[in-house]
């Protein structure tokens, strides 16, 4: 069949399928567009993960042989005769015990040796040209940074013990290190990290109960003296070699690649194995006189990490892209069902002048491979000029001219084709084994002639209403198995119900809500007569015009029923995430505040001084002019007959006012009441909640604490507390299914009591202070300055500064913005799937629409009746879709609440964003609806009014 033949129908037909191929390219375009989004944040996050990496490679020694400095020296002119080596170092460490300035007390530091080509160098500001023999640098920010001083000698003894033949015994010889202190080093991150050996990472947050960093500790600075290797280190390292093959130097070899040769974003796998066999050559360089070493590549471990979140980045885009494709392929099934209804007089035509079945149904396909060619090629294209958008959308940063590879291409070409071809299939099919006679009647209604089925809409509206009913009661059944596991239920039992409830997680989980719309709309609106009764009696203060606009509904249940599927479905999808999204969002943000404690945190070194920490606290009040108030919490531990209990003593008047707490997270009196009691007597205490119930403790019971241990293991106090409260939650046993994620639990007591027993408590407790900062303050500024006063062993932890981190982490953002670009185009594919449906709809009863006009139908009554047909249906889908949504956000939020001990208990909530984002949806839907009607009302007034004027 010529291709120019059924261009000619294609053009002939072009109102009918320009509906169809918008509707496609809107799916294509956001095929491409998450696509390249996609790799554009994989790349940037990459990028940001390997930065900071600071060095590829490490080689160790794998014996327990000491390494002469000559043996390092060979081994790093081996390695550098690799391919794609930038760089080899040695970096050695040993840590010796000195006796410095202003110190009553020997301190510990790291010794710490560099070449003179180090890239250490590259990471420090205003570095000297070289460091001569027994000179050293101080990092700026370790506690003996503030004490030594340019000129200081530094006197060390570096001790070892040699087996003395003639003795028969071990003899210490002792070689002294003298060392002058240059002045301070000001290093970054990554070169910092090389100094200290921190070489996987600087910058570790702790991972919370959905994989986000909670706390991101400040960079300590080690106490560290960097000297020169080749003129200071290597002798000693050649001595003890000599005298000793026990470990004294701590030496690892840096291997630097050439990073741009061997990675690339868009080839993870590829760039693994280059590495694997780059790390093979230098394993295979690194054998020398008999001595085993092993290379460890922490590039590696970045990619293969890399790897894993782009690949869960991946899986979170087809997840959320299911929908908006479903909803692209339902509204061309519609849409191509009408438009073959009203060919039929074309059909049939071309069946009287010998044409079959087959070649009508093949010149349906080629017409619909066309379509989907132009659609893949306009959504490429669409998702190019929109490339911006799309990178910004998924927290990416648009930079330079938008790269596509031809693989993004190419599936989006296949994409739409496989798209638009699964959407006219079945009416294709249908339209081509018409009958001629049939087919020259013209027009008539698509309802299906046999009768309506209902047993499979019946099984999905069961299963669906399951899983609503499961949701809405907030039960998660992978948890109750557990339960009966641990209850010792019967193993038949056990097994038959978990089979249901993995079924229930894993499948209805996704597919519930989708057989309960469909379900629900097949058999209420399309099977049954109850929707259009309604719709009858809803319409009634409209008159005969809600009559008249009723009747057409009644005659077209399967149409209704489908534009209702439709917009409850995504509706309903654009609820259950952007309420998920704000429920997250709101528990990350808690989950700081919990974790932190206040707005900024302080971390005291040990061993306590109260009036140190009174001294600080009145430091930072009067230097800090935004804060609004601060408190001290002593963390101590102390052992019962029951359990060990993590104990913290805090002043009651203080406290409330500065802590970050939720009345919940208290239980028994409440808060007020356990506070006045524990601030009147001493001897009182809130214990932790999971220790109370699983011993049964109830209130006002007394339990005897021990406290303070001597180096013998005897507690140095014993004294009885009465319970006044209980706080935090009670851990749920770990389950069968999955981990329960467990935040520290704690029980509070009097500073009083802390005070009483201090003397026994202050090598073995620690402090830590509590600072609230004053509305509208700025948060960040305000850390900085308290993180100029504290003393250097301290560190400060801060809300906005952990917050600002999370959303700097494009691995972990990338992923949400995807949801969030997903449910946009979602809900923009059902406004256009409704609007296309309307409009093919409005087309078929073009010569309805014109009778009526010919019978005295304003404009304005011809609107009202179309649109009331069109309300009627949009108004509820639009309800069941927001109820079924707002279920679904419930059901999820109490599941995770039975699996997890966190204090902080994910909340339902509705920010004044997400509301508004919910009712853009709606109007969205709601334009869908209205404007096709206006505009199509407007067109059979105006040719009708043409008509009277010419005649």
């Amino acid at each position: 069949m010529p291709i120019a033949y059924v261009a000619k129908h294609l053009i002939r037909s072009w109102q009918l399928y320009i509906a169809l191929l918008l509707g496609v390219v809107l799916a294509s375009t956001f095929f491409a567009g998450v696509n390249i989004g996609a790799d554009t944040i994989a790349k940037q996050a990459l990028d940001q993960a390997v930065a900071k990496v600071p060095v590829d490679f490490i080689v160790r020694s794998g014996g327990y042989s000491a390494i002469s400095a000559q043996n390092i020296t060979a081994l790093v002119n081996k390695i550098s005769t690799v391919e794609n080596v930038e760089n080899v170092e040695p970096i050695s460490r040993t840590y010796l015990t000195l006796n410095l300035p202003a110190k009553d007390y020997p301190q510990t530091c790291t010794i710490t040796g560099i070449t003179q080509s180090s890239r250490v160098y590259n990471g420090w500001t205003n570095h000297p040209d070289s460091l001569d023999a027994n000179q050293t640098y101080i990092p700026a920010g370790s506690s003996i940074a503030n004490i030594l001083r340019q000129g200081d000698i530094i006197r060390a003894n570096m001790t070892m013990s040699i087996w003395n033949p003639e003795l028969q015994n071990m003899t210490l010889v002792t070689y002294p290190l003298n060392l002058t202190v240059q002045g301070t080093a000001e290093l970054d991150s990554n070169a910092l990290a090389l100094v200290q050996g921190r070489y996987y990472s600087y910058d570790v947050g702790i991972m919370g109960p959905l994989g986000q960093v909670v706390s991101y500790p400040s960079v300590y600075v080690e106490d560290i003296l960097i000297v020169d290797w080749d003129k200071t280190l290597a002798k000693f390292i050649d001595i003890f070699n000599q005298y000793s093959q026990s470990y004294f130097f701590n030496t690892d070899v840096l291997v630097f690649a050439n990073r741009n040769e061997l990675i690339s974003v868009w080839d993870i796998p590829g760039s693994l194995s280059r590495l694997e066999a780059m790390q093979n050559k230098i394993e295979n360089q690194a054998v020398l006189d008999r001595l085993t070493f092993y290379v460890d590549s922490t590039l590696g471990s970045v990619l293969s990490y890399a790897q894993y979140m782009v690949s869960m980045m991946r899986v979170t885009f087809i997840a959320v892209s299911l929908p908006v494709f479903f909803v692209a392929w339902y509204m061309g099934t519609t849409v191509s069902d009408v438009s073959f209804n009203l060919r039929r007089r074309e059909i049939g035509l071309l069946s009287t002048k010998g044409f079959s079945n087959a070649q009508l149904f093949r010149m349906f396909l080629i017409e619909a491979l066309l379509i989907g060619l132009a659609s893949g090629l306009a959504g490429l294209g669409l998702s190019l000029a929109l490339n911006p958008i799309f990178v910004g959308a998924v927290g990416g940063e648009y930079a330079g001219a938008p790269m596509v590879g031809i693989d993004v291409a190419v599936m989006t070409v296949v994409f739409s084709i496989v798209l638009i071809v699964l959407a006219v299939f079945r009416p294709a099919r249908r339209a081509s084994s018409l009958s001629t006679v049939d087919a020259l009647r013209g027009y008539m209604p698509i309802e299906e002639v046999k009768p309506y089925k209902k047993r499979w809409p019946w099984i999905a509206f069961i299963l669906g209403v399951y899983k609503m009913i499961i949701l809405a009661l907030g039960i998660n059944l992978m948890n109750e198995v557990s339960t009966l596991g641990r209850a010792g239920a019967n193993i038949l039992l056990i097994i038959v119900f978990g089979i249901w409830a993995s079924f229930d997680y894993l499948v209805l989980t996704y597919i519930g809500p989708v057989l309960f719309f469909w379900g629900f709309t097949k058999l209420f609106i399309r099977g049954s007569l109850k929707f259009q009764e309604i719709t009858v009696r809803a319409a009634r203060f409209l008159g005969d015009l809600g009559t008249l606009a009723t009747r057409n509904v009644q005659r077209n249940p399967a149409r209704a029923a489908s534009v209702a599927f439709l917009i409850a479905l995504i509706i309903g999808y654009g609820v259950q995430i952007t309420g998920t999204l704000a429920s997250d969002q709101d528990y990350n943000i808690r989950s700081v505040y919990a974790n932190v404690g206040a707005d900024v945190r302080i971390d005291l070194s040990q061993p306590i001084n109260t009036s140190a920490i009174r001294d600080l606290s009145e430091l930072i009040r009067s230097n800090v002019s935004s804060v609004a108030s601060a408190a001290v919490e002593y963390s101590f531990y102390g052992s019962s007959s029951f359990v060990g209990l993590q104990m913290t003593a805090i002043n009651t008047t203080e406290w409330p006012d500065t802590a970050y707490y939720e009345k919940g997270w208290f239980s028994g009196n409440d808060i007020e009441t356990a506070f006045q009691h524990i601030s009147s007597d001493n001897h009182t205490i809130i214990l932790d909640r999971d220790i109370a119930e699983r011993n049964y403790l109830q209130l006002n019971e007394k339990i005897s604490v021990s406290l303070g241990w001597d180096r013998f293991g005897n507690a140095q106090s014993a004294i009885d507390l009465t319970i006044v409260g209980f706080y935090g939650v009670r851990k749920p046993d770990y389950p069968f299914f999955g981990p329960v994620v467990t935040f520290p639990s704690y029980s509070y007591v009097s500073v009083g009591l802390f005070h009483e027993q201090q003397s026994i408590l202050v090598n073995s407790s620690s402090a830590r202070m509590l600072i609230k900062l004053s509305s509208g303050a700025d948060e960040a500024a305000a850390a900085e300055q308290i993180r100029a006063l504290v003393p250097a062993t301290a560190t400060v932890y801060s809300v906005i500064e952990q917050i600002r981190q999370q959303e700097s982490n494009l691995m972990n953002t990338g992923t949400l913005s995807v949801q969030r670009l997903g449910v946009a185009f979602g809900i923009l594919a059902a406004s256009v799937g409704t609007a296309l449906v309307s409009f093919v709809s409005l087309k078929e009863r073009q010569r309805e629409a014109s009778i009526m006009s010919v019978r005295g139908f304003s404009f304005e009554q011809l609107t009202v009746t179309l649109l009331t047909e069109n309300l009627a249906v949009v108004v509820f889908a639009i309800l069941l879709g927001a109820i079924a949504g707002f279920i679904i956000v419930y059901g999820n939020v109490a599941s995770f609440g039975a699996t997890s001990a966190s204090l902080v208990s994910k909340r339902l909530v509705f920010p004044t964003d997400a509301v508004l984002t919910i009712l853009a949806y709606f109007g969205l839907v709601f334009a869908s609806a209205t404007i096709p009607v206006v505009i199509m009302a407007k067109r059979y007034s105006s040719r009708l009014e043409r008509v009277v004027r010419q005649a």
